[in-house]
Order: structure tokens, then sequence, then C-alpha cells
């Protein structure tokens, strides 16, 4: 169990570190420049040479002020032998009007802009940062590069494998490329975007190729793959580059393996991988259900009433016995039972006032507890006077519980003047002993109480899981830690092997996965602390009904109110149940007094409930011991390398944005 809560923690928190990443990205984007890049136009002309004459022209729309714009061209390997961008590209940028017509027909109008050129030499490529600042316009950059040895060149073929897109800030409506200059009969091209994005349309022209992507993603990737037979210029002008081996067969293989794989893929990630997650999500599901099915406990009519106490048992019998909480246990868990751990204590102190082993007493101006005598407590109530008291046979509401109470404002002062970890561990073991002492102390409560159960002869109301259902409740944890582990390996699969943005489907049914988990654990956790037996439920129904009765007491008419005798005892349980305030509002309303003038007296004081609220002061003192025990000292550049399936290993780059 707690490998796997560690499994799911390593999980959470390396998708927590992705999602605040993005978070800051998205903060950090506020203060950018906003735009739209509509159209990418690329022409890349392959000369006689084995050199290039590249071309970008790209759309930008502007929705805010910008300073201008910024492209790279990498030199990303692997790259052809000699390959090399040539400086001082031509550029520029133009407004692009209206259309108009003219005597030649529809004509697009360009307006030249003056513009300020810096180049950047990148480890990987050059950056080139073109100044023309502006608002809100539309404007076309275009650059022109001269490259040389642009192919591999090998005794059969030339060989174009390279990326002209890949780093581009924002998502392009329309990519527009075209690849001339060799005999486009005589070749084959091949347009590659990755695994999981749609494959480019190829269409081979008179000239060459135009290749077509609608909806290109930010950050995604386009590699032109080609082979053209060698002419007789490419040998005789790069002679020395010729590599002395033949390619095509590679070359057709190697596409043949991107579409075989590229079919695979798909069957792991949109098909078999989605399909293992959905199964074994199923099957945790199922095994959990079972388990709350064979566990589920007997249903009760919500709002049947029973007027009379089932059972006249000591506040803490009733807790344990009815409801399965622990003296100990309860004091020392901050999880919310269906009794919480302070009224355990208030109504425990009311029944020994009521039964006459505790006065109450105003005869200063600070309420006193005094412990009046021994007579019929059980070993357990001793034990808790001895808690509540320390020895004493008088307590001040300030008091009450004194010997658990530690300064935790102080201790932390003194913790962080500590000068080493001596006297840190000196000042820690001062919250660890007096949690010790509770421990000791509550323990032997809970003891008495199980003595008195058996003494009672108190029927067991609850059992453990079985086997079979510990069984099945661990398997099914571990299917969702292996469902943490399967989604995780998926979603860094696809975002950073495949740069996919299928990786975010995986991230989103992760939340359904966790959130349906933690619903089931939390409840199989509430019972493997005990399930209800069926057989014994009728006592579990009657107490249930007598708290239902106490919820709506102050809606009684006068008939139902005449009909309550005991109502000294009914505070008690009130007081158990969480409803004192509402049980001791009815008594004044109607003008009701307690046959106990102790408690009687206690009832009416105006600050009777105030020195019982403070009681909670006993599990104030645990809590801050717990926590002095645990007190502790805190303490884009151009092109990049091309990570990813779908393409066949080529180099360059290029990418672009605004500033």
């Amino acid at each position: 169990m707690k490998k796997g809560l560690l499994w799911l923690g390593l999980v959470l928190a390396m998708i927590l570190t992705i999602g605040a990443c993005d978070i800051a990205k998205a903060s950090d984007s506020d203060n950018e420049v906003s735009y739209s890049i509509p159209s990418y136009k690329g022409h890349l002309a392959i000369h006689e040479d084995g050199g290039a004459t590249f071309t970008q022209e790209v759309t930008y729309d502007f929705s805010s002020s910008y300073n201008g714009q910024y492209v790279t061209l990498g030199s990303v390997k692997p790259l052809p032998k000699g390959f090399n961008i040539e400086e001082n590209p031509t550029v520029t940028v133009s407004d692009k009007a209206e259309k108009i017509t003219t005597e030649n027909g529809v004509e697009t109008v360009f307006t030249k802009r003056q513009i300020r050129v810096e180049s950047e030499k990148l480890k990987d490529g050059i950056k080139l940062k073109v100044y023309n600042p502006g608002a809100y316009d539309k404007v076309v950059l275009k650059v022109t590069w001269q490259i040389k040895h642009m192919l591999d060149l090998y005794s059969d073929v030339a060989v174009l494998n390279w990326f002209p897109i890949s780093d581009w800030d924002k998502s392009i409506g329309h990519v527009d490329f075209t690849v001339d200059g060799l005999d486009s009969n005589k070749g084959e091209l091949y347009a590659h975007a990755g695994f999981f994005q749609k494959n480019p349309q190829v269409q081979r022209t008179d000239e060459g190729y135009n290749i077509q992507f609608d909806n290109f993603p930010a950050k995604g990737k386009l590699e032109l793959h080609a082979y053209w037979p060698m002419t007789a210029s490419l040998k005789s002008k790069n002679s020395t580059n010729i590599i002395d081996s033949s390619a095509k067969d590679k070359f057709l293989k190697q596409e043949n393996d991107i579409v075989r794989n590229r079919k695979i893929y798909h069957i792991i990630f949109y098909g078999l991988f989605p399909g293992l997650l959905l199964v074994l999500f199923v099957i945790a599901i199922v095994l959990y259900s079972s388990v709350l099915r064979s566990t589920r406990p007997p249903r009760f009519p919500k709002d049947s009433r029973l007027y009379d106490i089932p059972q006249n048992l000591a506040p803490l019998v009733l807790a344990q016995n009815v409801y399965n909480q622990r003296f100990d246990i309860s004091g020392l868990n901050s999880v919310t039972y269906p009794i919480s751990f302070n009224h355990m204590v208030q109504a425990t102190i009311l029944d020994l006032i009521d039964r006459g082993n505790l006065s109450f007493s105003q005869s200063t101006e600070e309420p006193i507890l005094e412990f009046v005598k021994r007579d019929g407590l059980a070993d357990f109530e001793l034990a808790f006077i001895e808690m509540l008291f320390d020895g004493q046979t008088q307590v001040k509401e300030k008091d009450m519980f004194s010997r658990y109470y530690i300064n935790e404002d102080e201790i932390e002062s003194q913790y962080k003047k500590a000068k080493n970890r001596t006297e840190r561990d000196k000042l820690r073991s001062i919250g660890r002993n007096i949690r010790s002492l509770f421990l000791e102390d509550a323990t032997r409560v809970t003891e008495g109480v199980e003595r008195q159960e058996k003494q009672l002869g108190l029927p067991s109301l609850y059992r453990q899981l079985t086997s079979s259902e510990t069984h099945l409740s661990s398997v099914a944890n571990n299917i969702f830690v292996f469902l943490y582990i399967l989604i995780a390996i998926g979603f860094f699969l696809l975002s950073i092997g495949f740069s996919s943005n299928l990786s975010l489907l995986y991230l989103l049914f992760f939340f359904p996965v966790i959130t349906m988990h933690l619903i089931y654990r939390f409840q199989i956790n509430g019972r493997a602390n005990g399930c209800l037996v069926p057989e014994n439920s009728d006592i579990y129904y009657q107490w249930h009904s007598f708290n239902n009765m106490i919820k709506s007491i102050g809606q009684f008419n006068q008939a139902e109110l005449q009909s309550i005798v005991l109502w000294n005892r009914i505070l008690v349980y009130a007081t158990l149940y969480g409803e004192a305030k509402k049980v001791s509002d009815v008594l004044k309303r109607y003008n009701i007094h307690l046959s106990n003038p102790s408690l009687d007296a206690f009832t009416y004081s105006p600050v009777s409930f105030a020195m019982l609220y403070n009681s909670t002061a006993l599990q104030n003192y645990v809590s801050a011991s717990d926590t002095v025990s645990n007190f502790s000292i805190n303490s884009s550049s151009g092109s990049g390398g091309f990570s990813g399936g779908g393409f066949s290993g080529g180099g360059g780059g290029g990418g672009g944005g605004a500033f």
C-alpha cells in the first residue's frame, strides 16, 4: 500500500510540475505580443550544383502592438557534408493591402516597409530579428536564404532530408510549400509531420512538388524526404562529396518503415493502450464495487424516531459499541467520525455530573467542576477523571486536562532560536512526551471501555474485512496504481517522445481515474475500520432512530415534549450527538427543569456550555503536541534537436515568431 501511494505521489508530482510549467508559461504570455500566422509559403529551389535558394513568405496578423518579427534557420545535424547557410539573406516586410481590380485582373497590393535587421549566429543556425514596429497590422515577412550543399549525394541518387519547419511559436493556418529545380518525374518526395499528425498532402507538379497542410500546430515539425537520380551536373560539381554507395533501396525501405510504424503506433496509442487502460479501470471498479456490496450496511428509514432511550450506556461505551469509535484513536485522528472526539469528552463530563460523580458550581466568577465520589464508576471512567483533574479534586475551566497543556507558540519560538540539532531534538521531545502521555492514558480508557462492554454482555455490532475482501481491495488499489504508471508512460511518450497533442487526452483521462480511486478508497477505508453486522443491526437502528428524535426535538409540540421523561439522559446523549444546544434551548423555552440539581444548574447557567465547549482543549493540546513533535526548519533560441517518431532522421530546422 505504501509503495502504491509513493508511486501515486510521484506521478502526481510529475503531472502537477508540467501543469505548473504550463501555468507559468501562460502567465508569461500575458505580456507577449498577440498575433496569429494565417499563412506560411515556402519555396525550395534546388540548383544544379546541389545548393538551394530557400524563400519563406510568412503572413503575420497582429492584434496588439509589436516591435517586429524573427525567424530562425537551423543547421541541426545530421546534414549533408558541406551544408552551409550563407549569412545576410534578403529580407523584406510588406503591408498586405486589400485586393484591388486592375487591367490584369484582381491583385493584392504590397507596400514595403522600412526595416532594421539584426542577424545572430546561433550554435545550430542563424536567427534574424526584423525591427518594424506597429500595431494591429497584417504584414508579410519574406526571407530568401542561400544554402550550399543541400543534398546528400550517393552513387545512384541525390537525397533531400531536411526540416524547414520545426520551432514556430504559433500555429500556422495554412502551409504551402514548393520544392523544384530537379526533374520531379524521375524522383519521389515524401513529407512527414510525425506519427500522430495528419499526413501532409503532397502533389507532383510539372516543376516539382507541392506540399499543403492546414492548421499546422505550434512547435510542429515538417520534414521533407526526397530523392532524385544523380545528374551529370551534380557529379561534376560535387565529386569530393559523393558517398560511394547506393541509397535508393535504403530510402524506400525507410519510407515503408515509417508507414508501417505509423500504423503500429496508431493501433497502440489509439486502440490497445486506451483499451488496456479502460479494461483495467473497469476491473478495478468491479473489484471495489464487490467489496462495497459485501460490506454494505443495512438500510434504515431516514425519518424513523424513537422516543425512549434504547440502552442506558455511558457515552464512551455507546460510541465504541454502536459507532465503533475508540476514544484513543479518535483523539489522535483528525478524520470526522459520526461522533466527534470533542463531543465524546463533553458528553462524558455531563454523564458524570448527571450520575452525581461530578458537580458543577459557580460560587465564584469562574465555574468549577468538582470530583464528588467514586461510587458506581467503572475503571475507564476513573481513568477519564484522572485525565480531566490530574489528581486534583476541583478544576477550573482553564485547568481542565492541564497535564496535556503545551505552549506551541513558545516552543516554536525557542525551536527557531535553537543553535544545534540537540537543542531542537530536546524541544521536539516535549511534544512527543505529551503525545505519548495522552496515548497511554487514552488507551487505558479504551481498554476499560472494552472490559465494560464484556461485563454488560453487549454484542459486537461490527466485523473486520474478511481476507477475501481485503485481498480484492488490495488488488483494486494496485490496479489503480498501475493505471497511474501507464497513464504517465503514455503521457510522457506522446508529449516528449512523439511531440503529440494526443498526450492531453491521456492527461484528461487521469483526472476521472484518480477521482474514482479516491472516492472508492475513502469508502473502503471507512468500512475497513468495521462493517456493521446485519444480525445485530437492530441495535444500531434503535440508536439511529433515537438520534433522529433528538435532531428534530426543536420542532416537537407540547404533547410530544410531555412524553419525554428522562430529560437529563436526553441532554447527555444530545451532547454526544452534537445537539446539546438544541435540547438546552427547548428546556429553557418550556421552563423544563432536570431532576439532578447539579445538572439543572449547569443547564441554566449562562456560562455552562461555554465551559463545556472549552473541554475541546484536550484535542487542541494533543494536536499541539503532534505539531511540536514534528517541527522542522524549512529550508528560445533557434532550432534544436528533433525528437519524435514518424520522421526519417533529417536535420536543419526553422522557426519564428514576433516580439
